[in-house]
């Protein structure tokens, strides 16, 4: 995660833990100010009889449970004043804790019995104490028995209110419980449809998490047992109760490990953990046994597993606020709060201290408080994953451009190889810049594109696409010719804005140099309509693909110049004797196959080797090229002439029989010894002698050439210069 990634989620969960945390407050001011008021009578507890333990704590305002199931009785007094208004009685309120019963008795008259685990029609769904109306009738001094009993350990504080009071306090503690239920139900729903979505576990253990807790704090505040489908429960009574707090202490580790992958930072500790979490749920199943006498064993274990998965969570929690994972600050507080507000009701149901709003709530508030900044961390993930998609769209997406251009850049390079080829010599450049803007064009989106090259191999070429705008192109460049040859010397490719059509709409032009050798120069402009400009990325892919033409290019004309090496001779220009062989096999079998005549001519130069030894070989080289270029002009366009060997020239001359073959042959021969040379000052006189022979039925062209050639020694037997027919068959 980059450092500006790191700031954003910071002042992100910062501002959202302020809100939580704000909603906290309000929430707590509430439940400040539902603290009873003016309509309390005060209370005094006395022992019931003679003994030195009397169960009353030391402020004598509370009665102590000791755990055991003997009833626990202590002496109640209060005044009550005189009231007008029979429809408000007093009321005894006890804050509903897990006993077994608990009961008001006076002389002839005792309340109903009341216990935690024993359900009542009437309270309502969410009863937050039991509630003991008085007899109208009482005023003055009134002295009761309060007796209670129960397997865990409490202190009951009775007080003494106005039914209003009363109903007061009920209603505030269902409103803080329900807020606490719903906020814990919501995280669960949130949780399985983030998991559904996402597929991530840790939405799933999110929502485990938040079930048991929500089942876990309806259970320690009596009101699960309150609900016709589950009063099952409470046959499991304390064991029930511990069992889901085994539990609790066993997940909210697990969940928080996965928050703040641990794992495989820290394998030591969180083995620890694990363990540690393993042997909760061993207690847990063991609870759900109902083994009486386990019960003492299980309380102190009880409470040393909430001690250990608080230090635990406290742990995990700053181990991810200090590796700044998502909301880790203020999971962070809200944990230090929880574990405080946890020991102060602990200690309240100890006796040790009083019995206040702020104690009774607070842990619970806290606990919801803090499971809502931690979904909201787990859920900062569905922003990885969001981030993640669009990475691996992006790439996908790149992925794809990049497969296209491949694709585009190989057509282009299959186009160039299959084109180019067959193409002639002075067509090469303007069909390799026509395929190159016949391919570019769709994948850059350009409306207009043209190619200009100057000098180019001596050319000078120009292609438009479209090719109906080409006269609107070609008056373009005529007037910007200077600039873009300028621009070109710089290499560098270039876009500007310009205004295109009579309507002065606007467009993008892109300027990409052609890297060819000065003084020649070339140009590839490119024109889009709109503001939009050419990206990076497609001048890049432009330049490249002018690179790959240039490159077929010079390829072919270097193709066509190693053939032309290969199929002249390089002292006169004439094809040499391998390809006029490989023509001579090709239209023999034309010929055949056609049946055309075809004849083959010998020329052989007269005293070649006197002119060589009288002048010198550059005499002879340069009588033979001028030998080849006159027999050249007197040979017809479909007509093959070659060098032999030597001072031996061989003429093939398709479609033409014995007579005709003789005619050319006597033109060939005049047109030399017409020749006019001269080297170093002296004339030169040349003359020829021609062997003619056609072909016969079913001759092959070597024995055809044999009968040429000796045509042509009969020719020089005859004198030279003269032409010799060669007969069907020599004698």
């Amino acid at each position: 995660m980059s450092v500006p990634t790191l700031r954003h989620s910071s002042r992100h969960e910062w501002l959202v833990g302020a809100c939580l945390l704000a909603l906290l407050g309000l929430l707590a001011s509430a439940v400040a100010g539902g603290l009873p008021g003016a309509e309390t009578v005060p209370v005094q507890l006395a022992p019931a009889g003679p003994g030195p333990d009397a169960p009353i704590t030391a402020d004598g305002q509370g009665l102590v449970v000791d755990g055991r199931s003997a009833d626990a009785v202590v002496r109640m007094h209060f005044t009550l004043p005189q009231r007008a208004d029979r429809d408000d009685p007093w009321v005894v309120w006890i804050e509903r804790k897990p006993v077994e019963r608990v009961q008001l008795a006076r002389d002839e008259w005792s309340s109903s019995s009341r216990g935690f685990f024993s359900p009542r029609t009437g309270v309502g769904p969410l009863p937050t104490g039991y509630a003991f109306a008085l007899p109208y009738s009482w005023q003055g001094d009134v002295d009761l028995e309060l007796r209670a009993a129960g397997d865990l350990p409490a202190v009951l504080r009775p007080r003494v209110v106005a039914n209003a009071e009363a109903w007061r306090m009920e209603r505030q503690g269902v409103a803080i419980s329900a807020t606490i239920y719903a906020s814990l139900f919501t995280l669960a729903l949130l949780a399985l449809a983030l998991f559904s979505a996402a597929r991530d576990r840790l939405f799933l253990t999110l929502f485990g998490c938040a079930t048991l807790t929500l089942i876990t704090l309806s259970a320690i505040n009596g009101h699960l047992y309150q609900v016709h489908g589950l009063r099952w429960l409470a046959a499991w009574g304390v064991q029930g109760l511990l069992a889901l707090q085994f539990l609790l202490c066993a997940s909210l580790p697990q969940l928080l490990l996965r928050y703040a992958s641990t794992r495989r930072l820290h394998p030591g500790i969180t083995r620890g953990i694990d363990i540690a979490c393993i042997a909760m749920a061993v207690l847990a199943a063991v609870c759900l046994l109902d083994l009486q006498p386990l019960v003492r064993w299980l309380l102190p274990l009880s409470l040393l597993s909430r001690a250990a998965c608080a230090l635990a969570c406290l742990w995990l929690v700053l181990d991810a606020a200090r590796r700044r994972l998502p909301m880790g600050w203020p999971l962070a507080i809200l944990a230090v709060l929880t574990i405080a507000a946890g020991t102060g009701r602990q200690l309240m149901l100890w006796g040790y201290l009083q019995d206040l709003a702020w104690l009774r709530s607070g842990e619970q508030l806290a606990l919801a408080g803090a499971m809502a900044i931690l979904a909201v961390g787990v859920i900062n993930r569905i922003s990885d994953y969001r981030d993640q998609r669009d990475r691996d769209q992006l790439a996908r997406l790149d992925s794809e451009r990049r497969m296209q251009r491949e694709a585009a850049r190989s057509d282009l390079n299959a186009a160039f190889q299959v084109k180019l080829r067959s193409c002639a010599e002075g067509d090469i450049e303007w069909t390799a810049f026509h395929l190159l803007l016949e391919h570019l064009v769709p994948l850059v989106r350009a409306g207009k594109a043209v190619v200009v090259a100057r000098g180019y191999h001596g050319r000078n070429v120009q292609v438009s696409v479209p090719a109906a705008r080409k006269a609107e192109a070609e008056a373009f460049l005529a007037k910007r010719e200077l600039s873009l040859k300028r621009h070109a010397a710089n290499g560098i490719p270039l876009q500007q804005p310009l205004s295109a059509g009579d309507d002065g709409a606007l467009a993008m032009e892109a300027l990409v140099p052609l890297p060819i050798r000065a003084p020649a120069w070339g140009m590839l402009l490119l024109e889009r309509a709109g503001g939009e400009g050419f990206t990076t990325e497609e001048l890049a892919l432009a330049g490249e693909f002018i690179r790959l033409a240039l490159v077929h290019v010079d390829q072919a004309l270097t193709a066509i110049q190693l053939r032309r090496s290969a199929e002249l001779d390089a002292l006169t220009g004439t094809f040499n004797r391998r390809t006029i062989d490989q023509w001579l096999v090709r239209s023999f079998g034309e010929a055949e196959r056609d049946g055309q005549p075809i004849s083959v001519l010998f020329v052989d130069m007269d005293h070649f080797k006197a002119i060589n030894d009288k002048y010198g070989h550059a005499c002879g080289d340069h009588c033979l090229r001028t030998v080849a270029q006159a027999l050249r002009g007197s040979l017809g366009e479909g007509d093959l002439l070659g060098r032999y060997g030597g001072e031996e020239f061989i003429a093939v001359l398709p479609a033409r029989g014995g007579a005709a073959a003789r005619m050319v042959g006597e033109q060939l021969r005049a047109d030399v010894e017409g020749l006019m040379l001269e080297w170093e000052g002296q004339p030169l006189r040349l003359t020829v002698s021609v062997g003619v022979a056609t072909r016969l039925h079913n001759e092959l062209p070597a024995e055809t050439i044999d009968r040429a050639d000796k045509a042509l020694y009969a020719a020089k037997r005859g004198g030279r210069n003269c032409v010799h027919v060669a007969p069907a068959v020599f004698s």
